[in-house]
């Protein structure tokens, strides 16, 4: 079982950013990262392979389970008959829900710990066993084009599957 990375970065396109959303991110001190519909999301592979989302989309039909009362994501991901991941839970500490990404980034070749970012889009996917096969964290980067780095398994995901994974996620569309 190899684990494989690759950054994931969104291109704003501010020109078709509204007004309303632009006010509002400083209303209400938001931290939005959700990608418009003329945003661009590019995925940078550990073997050098520079894909755009909208590009390179296969719809794969994997079976979502529903949204969590406290999350954005879904409590599973049905990847075939076989094979499913499932949310993992953060963990509250002193008021504040906090993931340990320390597992699956164990490996990643520079010192993850520092870079580190919170987002809404922060996540953790493990398999039956409690095994951690995918995750997404976002690195520190500014609001105008924000970057996460994903951990993946190469034993159950392949890159088209990784695209359509991003794609719902970023985009919150789990049908």
């Amino acid at each position: 079982m190899s684990i494989k990375y690759a950054e994931i970065t969104i291109i704003r396109n501010i020109e078709e950013e509204t007004i309303f959303s632009a006010i509002s991110k400083y209303i209400f001190n938001e931290n939005n990262t959700n990608p418009l519909e003329d945003d661009t999301i590019i995925l940078l592979f550990h073997d050098g392979t520079i894909c755009d989302i909208k590009d390179e989309y296969i719809d794969k039909k994997f079976k979502f389970g529903t949204i969590g009362y406290d999350t954005l994501f879904p409590i599973y991901i049905q990847l075939n008959d076989k094979y499913s991941l499932f949310y993992k839970r953060p963990k509250e500490i002193n008021g504040i829900k906090q993931l340990d990404f320390n597992t699956i980034f164990k490996d990643y070749n520079i010192n993850f710990h520092y870079y580190k970012d919170a987002s809404e889009f922060n996540v953790i996917y493990e398999d039956h066993n409690k095994n951690e096969k995918l995750s997404i964290c976002r690195i520190k980067s500014n609001d105008k084009k924000p970057r996460f780095l994903l951990a993946y398994y190469i034993d159950i995901l392949n890159k088209t599957d990784i695209i359509y994974l991003i794609h719902c996620i970023f985009n919150d569309k789990y049908t």
